[in-house]
């Protein structure tokens, strides 16, 4: 898998939950809370892409095991 895909699936999937933010209005943007999410999103499409490929590598955010 390249970093292109994993850079689009990111994109995607953001872009999903923007729009449900926006219809449901959940979280306020810009606000810290926001950011956290979009940091939960983006850590679960790089989980996604490892599992896909067999693989798995600590992210930045994980805890200890």
């Amino acid at each position: 898998m390249k970093q292109g895909q994993i850079d689009s699936a990111i994109r995607r999937a953001l872009n999903i939950f923007d729009k449900w933010n926006d219809a449901t209005g959940v979280f306020q943007k810009h606000t810290g809370y926001y950011y956290e999410i979009k940091s939960v999103i983006e850590d679960a499409v790089h989980c996604g892409a490892q599992e896909a490929l067999g693989i798995h590598k600590k992210l930045k955010d994980e805890p200890p095991s």
